[in-house]
């Protein structure tokens, strides 16, 4: 590389000016996720999942990943419809823990309702609904050793092996796969990408040598080959700050729409106290309207949207009563 040329990168034929020179600590994890939005690549993890079936093609597969609506941020890894007979969740995770089991009940639970308000099934009359068969994977990238193949909720979280729960969750554990298929790539970017971040710290450096090592040992080459990747690899979006923001601008515009409902109202009423009592009922509209959006945009009770917006608690109350 250039002497000058420090904040450039040469990726494929092109030039990437003006990257951040902080990696993305979630950099495997954004890997995983914008790898498998491209059909091709989806297709080849379902045929890891279902090696037999060799008449699904990549118009079969439909993404339904869940987002939340502030700032489209992923609730989880992947998911994905094999048709209408299968719901398949993938999570990738290289930190060891089996409260994902939990995670994925929930994501379960969503992801059908969702799918139910989609396509308006009635859950209220004697004709029995029909919906996708779910499938659970984890794919672990880390280092543990004697990964069982499956995980249950009743065994790893109800601590009842052997009894039946009355809710369920098992999830497959993938952890390596048939030598050059797509999952077997993937894990081998990871452990590629770890080995080199060991070496040299969270760096650009990091991510040239891992870029470089991919595609002279062909792991996810081509598609390590295109530009936006080695963006994706260094993108750090600070959420908290753009979430502090976000509330900051919500608090100031119930205070604005207060102030200017309060002085309309007071003029009206031509008094000094009536501006003042205008403005408190205002403040008041204003900050009932700031609740909701968000509870809407965040999916968070009314509680936690009150508690982000500093409302004390002895005034919670009046407001959860008029929501």
């Amino acid at each position: 590389m250039q002497e000058g040329k420090v904040n450039e990168m040469q990726v494929g034929k092109k030039v990437l000016p003006q990257l951040d020179e902080k990696v993305n600590r979630n950099a495997k994890d954004s890997v995983f996720v914008d790898l498998f939005k491209h059909p091709e690549y989806l297709l080849q993890l379902y045929r890891v999942f279902h090696p037999e079936d060799t008449i699904t093609r990549e118009e079969d597969l439909t993404i339904i990943t869940l987002e939340s609506l502030f700032l489209k941020e992923r609730y989880n890894d992947l998911g994905f419809l094999a048709g209408n007979r299968l719901m398949i969740l993938v999570e990738a995770q290289s930190s060891w823990s089996v409260n994902i089991l939990v995670r994925f009940l929930l994501y379960v639970a969503d992801t059908y309702n969702r799918y139910i308000e989609k396509i308006d099934l009635d859950l209220y009359t004697s004709r029995k609904v029909q919906l996708p068969v779910p499938e659970l994977y984890l794919i672990y990238t880390g280092e543990r050793k004697n990964c069982p193949e499956v995980l249950s909720l009743s065994k790893e979280i109800f601590g009842m092996e052997n009894v039946d729960a009355s809710v369920e969750v098992r999830a497959k554990v993938l952890h390596d796969s048939k030598q050059g298929d797509i999952l077997n790539q993937y894990v081998s970017f990871t452990r590629i990408f770890d080995e080199q971040v060991r070496k040299l710290g969270r760096t650009r450096a990091a991510v040239e040598k891992t870029l470089r090592i991919c595609r002279e040992r062909d792991v996810l080459a081509d598609y390590l080959a295109k530009e936006e990747v080695a963006a994706i690899m260094f993108t750090f979006v600070d959420k908290e700050k753009q979430l502090a923001r976000y509330i900051k601008e919500e608090r100031e515009d119930a205070h604005s729409k207060g102030m200017e409902q309060g002085i309309r109202q007071g003029v009206e009423q031509g008094i000094r106290q009536g501006i003042e009592q205008g403005i408190k009922q205002g403040e008041e509209t204003g900050t009932l309207s700031s609740i909701r959006n968000l509870m809407s945009s965040l999916e968070i009770p009314a509680e936690k949207a009150m508690d982000l917006l500093k409302i004390p608690i002895e005034e919670q109350k009046n407001y959860l009563y008029k929501l």
